[in-house]
């Protein structure tokens, strides 16, 4: 099923099935497929982080119930987009070198000074962000994050072209097409609509312009995307929908 190839690949949530040989075809077509289904594993993680966030205020002090939604975030996704951002951010740092290199920087085992900062700095926005959204408003946000974050990685596939030969993010590109993406998208509308209303929407289409300005910065610097910009492009947006519903929020906006 797509649907239980997303929940394995986007989590680290126990699945009593086996994870597919994604070298078998049918896998592949499973694996393909499972970008539909995005929006919904995001609100999958949203709920478990709104039942985790309820747990943690109830019994400790706000920064510390914060502090671990943002630890709780990184285990159910195994680090995957985390990795991906500093990976991304190490391909970055040979900036003079030309985009074969910077893949091949990004390819490689070791982590380099300037990933581990993005990382650390991505971590500290976001908690920072979490601690500064109002109670009445938090579980709001825990939900519409990852329900957008992974849309846009659907998007990012979609749209824009893959810049190695092989990989999982080819796979996930082979699979894409109108279809895929038009049904990924509204669900992730009519999710974000449901939750956050007009603030929402307006999040969503801000997060939206976000990622089209990413996509566009990376492909420029690697000839296409891969699953590590992938992956940064997910952290990144995570942290902007706790910093819109901050600035919502704050100024009284909607």
């Amino acid at each position: 099923m797509s649907f239980l190839a997303a929940l394995r690949f986007l989590t680290s949530i126990p699945i009593p099935f086996k994870r597919e040989d994604w070298d078998r075809p049918l896998s592949q077509q499973q694996f393909a497929r499972s970008l539909v289904y995005y929006p919904l594993v995001g609100l999958i993680i949203g709920g478990v982080l709104c039942g985790l966030y309820w747990v943690f205020s109830s019994l400790l002090p706000l920064l510390l119930a914060d502090a671990l939604i943002i630890g709780v975030l990184a285990y159910l996704t195994g680090a995957l987009h985390l990795d991906g951002l500093i990976d991304t951010f190490d391909g970055l740092a040979g900036g003079h070198k030309s985009p074969e290199r910077r893949l091949q920087i990004m390819k490689t085992p070791d982590v380099g000074a300037v990933g581990v900062v993005a990382g650390i700095v991505l971590l500290l926005l976001k908690f920072a962000a979490l601690s500064s959204i109002p109670q009445n408003q938090i579980y709001m946000a825990l939900l519409m994050m990852p329900v957008l974050s992974r849309w846009v990685m659907a998007y990012a596939v979609f749209q824009y072209p893959y810049g190695r030969e092989s990989g999982m993010g080819k796979a996930l590109k082979s699979g894409s097409n109108n279809w895929v993406l038009i049904t990924a998208s509204v669900t992730a509308l009519i999710l974000v609509a449901i939750i956050g209303q007009w603030l929402g929407i307006a999040v969503m289409a801000a997060v939206w312009l976000l990622t089209v300005a990413l996509a566009r910065f990376f492909k420029s610097k690697f000839n296409g995307l891969t699953g590590d910009t992938y992956g940064a492009i997910n952290e990144i947006s995570e942290f902007a929908v706790l910093l819109l519903v901050v600035l919502f929020s704050f100024n009284n906006w909607l």
